[in-house]
């Protein structure tokens, strides 16, 4: 809005009390949410909205349905968007086995220095275990891939908690879907702090349930064969484990 040309008439103008920002921004975002929801809209405006004593007041709009769209049973929620919007259906707030309160939340674009600070702060074992190798240097370019994803092609479960109005990560679980949309893989890791407590389990079994809604056949990751805690959670997952060459173990579960 500040880059409008009427941005100026909106802080007031001849005794005039300035229009009520955070409202329109408000407005905005409806307008958008109404754009997500209903696949429905071909077009809609609203024209004019007027400004009455600070406030906005909508004088008229218009709404063109898409015939095509009526009663389309996509597979996806959201077939008439290019990237998925944040799901906050998988927040929820859960706590650890020493009564620790975490949120539980898909990740988000503004998450990369809590992502940064989890992985820079796990030990070297750690990070090994979720990605397979030492992982020396965490770069912006890394992060930005982990951190801005299309969640209908891919999911980052992570768990946060707080230090008074500090805010930290301490666990992540990503499902990757396979470009054939029947199988996914997927990656865990815990900071070393909070091993133990029943998050790794919680944060698998969330991903477990999201492979089964967006309805894939299989789901399957990589850990060392070494790594007995972590051979040890997926088989009380429910997870077959295979026994590769390179010291490497296949986790799988069929869902249908």
């Amino acid at each position: 809005m500040e880059e409008t040309e009427v941005y100026r008439m909106l802080q007031g103008y001849r005794g005039k009390p300035p229009a009520d920002l955070r409202q329109l921004e408000q407005i905005v975002v409806r307008f958008s949410n109404l754009i997500v929801d209903f696949p429905e809209i071909a077009e809609m405006d609203v024209n004019p909205i007027a400004i009455a004593d600070g406030k906005a007041v909508a004088l008229d709009a218009r709404i063109i349905i898409d015939p095509d769209a009526l009663g389309n049973n996509s597979e996806t929620p959201y077939p008439h968007l290019a990237i998925a919007p944040y799901p906050t259906r998988y927040m929820m707030t859960w706590r650890l086995a020493d009564g620790t309160e975490v949120l539980i939340r898909p990740i988000r674009p503004e998450d990369e220095p809590l992502e940064y600070e989890l992985l820079i702060s796990c030990s070297r074992e750690t990070r090994s275990s979720r990605f397979l190798e030492g992982l020396e240097h965490v770069t912006h370019e890394m992060l930005t891939r982990v951190c801005n994803i299309d969640y209908e092609r891919e999911i980052e479960i992570v768990a946060e908690v707080r230090d008074g109005a500090r805010r930290r990560l301490i666990g992540t679980a990503r499902l990757t879907i396979e470009p054939d949309f029947e199988s996914g893989q997927f990656g865990l890791l815990v900071h070393d702090d909070y091993q133990g407590k029943g998050l790794g389990y919680k944060l698998s079994d969330m991903l477990i349930g999201i492979a089964q809604e967006k309805g894939l056949a299989k789901f399957r990751g990589y850990i060392f064969t070494e790594n007995k805690r972590m051979v040890k959670l997926v088989k009380k997952l429910g997870f077959t484990v295979e026994h590769l060459s390179g010291g490497l173990s296949r986790a799988e579960m069929k869902l249908r």
